[in-house]
């Protein structure tokens, strides 16, 4: 029995560090559940609800993408998440227009996707010259449940189509209108880039430096909230400018997992999800030894990410299936360590 979960958690990649993004929010675990005494989920909702501009401050690894996903995942409600892929700006990222160009590209997929505008819809965008293809190797957000307004994609769709905008301030108008139509709709509209912490490898300071303090500067002027996932490199002095945030006038800070257990609970939420829950007996501590739960949380101790310890914990597994064991012992995560 245990032996046939261990393949089936193998077989399903249950502890994949790196999912795709319609898996994370599902996945995620509250950190307000794990008695870390910091509101950040609720924080960052009610932020946005009052217009906020916020940075979702931690390091790579922690939760800054499950969280964001979570919060303003496709099922959001009383919020319009305008989420931005920010791998779509590569170079670009430092230039004002270039956001914009992606905030249009956005709002546009988002609302084709709805399958609620008109057949030639497609035809028509592509004739804009301001619309730029999202690169194929951003994230793939789901339509969101605001956009399910048949009227409101319909008039997101004509503002984007049928307003000239050739120029920055030309494009900023017409993402104005959007947002005028989303807040007409009782909703408020959220921009949201996640994985800004990108540049902290293989980017010079300057990158950092240009779409903190000029690209994304000019959406203080709109009448929307702003959540930027930020590395927590990027408050460092020694980036030039210990105002770099600024900008971001609302800081949350993700917690470290307090104890083993809560890191439990990370891992069983994957176990559930996978084996779809209906047995009872298809629990983490059916497949993983209690002994591997502490090396897992003594190498997060030691400094590992939540990634990485999901990482651990798909070595073991794989291992584990190998050698046709039936649970996760604290000895093969000491051997994933080594690997």
């Amino acid at each position: 029995m245990t032996l046939r979960l261990i393949r089936s958690l193998a077989e399903a990649n249950a502890f994949d560090p790196t999912p795709k993004y319609s898996d994370v929010g599902v996945y995620h675990v509250r950190f307000e559940s794990m008695g870390t005494g910091v509101q950040v989920e609720s924080r960052l909702l009610d932020g946005a609800l009052r217009g906020e501009r916020i940075a979702l401050i931690a390091d790579s690894g922690c939760g800054k993408t499950s969280v964001v996903s979570h919060v303003f995942g496709p099922t959001t409600e009383q919020v319009a998440p305008i989420l931005v892929p920010v791998r779509s700006l590569e170079e670009e990222a430092t230039k004002a227009e270039q956001v914009a160009d992606s905030i249009l590209s956005q709002l546009r997929r988002q609302a084709e996707e709805s399958g609620r505008l008109a057949p030639d819809t497609g035809s028509r965008l592509g004739r804009h010259r301001h619309v730029t293809n999202v690169n194929r190797r951003s994230k793939s957000f789901a339509t969101p449940r605001w956009l399910a307004n048949a009227n409101l994609a319909s008039q997101i769709e004509q503002q984007i189509t049928t307003t000239e905008s050739n120029t920055l301030e030309e494009k900023i108008d017409v993402i104005r209108l959007c947002l005028n139509s989303i807040r007409n709709d009782s909703l408020m509209p959220v921009f949201v880039f996640d994985d800004t912490d990108r540049w902290t490898v293989g980017s010079d300071d300057s990158t950092i430096e240009g779409f903190f303090g000029e690209a994304i500067r000019w959406l203080a002027e709109m009448d929307a909230a702003v959540v930027v996932a930020t590395h927590s490199r990027y408050l460092d002095a020694g980036l030039g400018d210990p105002e770099l945030l600024t900008f971001l006038d609302t800081r949350v800070r993700l917690p470290r997992v307090p104890t083993a257990r809560d890191l439990a609970s990370i891992l069983d939420r994957r176990v559930q999800f996978r084996l779809n829950g209906h047995d009872p007996n298809e629990r983490l501590d059916a497949v993983v030894d209690w002994s591997a739960i502490e090396e897992l949380f003594s190498e997060y101790q030691e400094g590992a990410s939540i990634r990485k310890v999901m990482q651990l914990a798909h070595i073991a597994l794989v291992e584990t299936v190998d050698v046709c064991a039936d649970k996760i012992t604290g000895r093969a995560i000491k051997a994933a360590v080594q690997t």
